[in-house]
């Protein structure tokens, strides 16, 4: 079968660093996949690869077989690949409403200069993620970090992805606010999305991985079922600090 996303050989240089090295990965349609590693591994750097926010400086990216490695981040976007951030980053002078309008775009660009309530389909983002009306017309100021992360979600989902890069999408949030993320992530892809999710909350990561790709100093070290990457000694030593 021929992965959804995939990164093959690839490696990326900042001068004399090597932040990634000849790293394979990748994803299949329904899958997620769990990206694990300890602070600085280049986990951040191989999602802003995927995206086409950085260029590799060799190897290439490849989704649904074909060569993207040269393609600008919206393209990506347009072709169904969405990422989220460790730090969410609405537009702080919009409403979450609009904010999931800008997902939509550029289908829905004149709805942005036309005030009015949510479409059908605006409306079904914001309810997915648990959105009320009145939280709809708030600002992200006003939102806890946990309905940031929603919010994100929503915004992504409104652009109609294939796969979701979600970088740490657990931190910050409360034991409630991860459950009821987990449920959300879990349902959506019941009904077929595909991740790659970065996290080092690896008892939340646990029930949404079919498979692990654990990197150390931006190569792959193992790979496989979630139980069988935490004990490998490599990833034990690496990640968790035990020989």
């Amino acid at each position: 079968m021929t992965p959804l996303l995939e990164m093959r050989s690839v490696s990326k240089q900042f001068g004399g660093l090597s932040a990634v090295t000849d790293l394979d990965i990748h994803v299949d349609e329904g899958e997620c996949l769990g990206l694990i590693g300890p602070n600085g591994a280049g986990k951040t750097t191989a999602f802003s690869i995927l995206m086409g926010e950085l260029e590799p400086s060799s190897g290439s990216v490849h989704f649904r077989g074909g060569d993207i490695t040269g393609l600008p981040t919206h393209r990506r976007v347009q072709l169904g690949i969405a990422r989220t951030y460790q730090i969410p980053r609405p537009f702080g002078d919009m409403s979450v409403l609009d904010n999931v309008r800008v997902g939509a775009m550029p289908d829905s660009v004149m709805r942005l200069l036309i005030p009015d309530r949510a479409t059908e389909s605006e409306w079904n983002f914001l309810q997915t993620v648990g959105f009320t009306a009145r939280e709809a017309s708030m600002l992200p100021g006003q939102l806890s970090m946990g309905e940031l992360r929603k919010l994100e979600l929503a915004r992504n989902l409104a652009t109609g992805p294939r796969i979701m890069l979600l970088d740490e999408v657990f931190a910050g949030l409360t034991v409630a606010e991860i459950g009821q993320l987990t449920e959300l992530l879990l349902q959506r892809k019941r009904d077929g999305m595909t991740y790659m999710v970065v996290s080092h909350d690896l008892k939340s990561l646990r029930p949404l991985v079919d498979r692990v790709v654990a990197i150390s100093f931006g190569s792959a070290i193992a790979q496989g079922s979630f139980d069988a990457v935490l004990e490998n000694p490599q990833v034990r030593e690496a990640y968790l600090g035990q020989d």
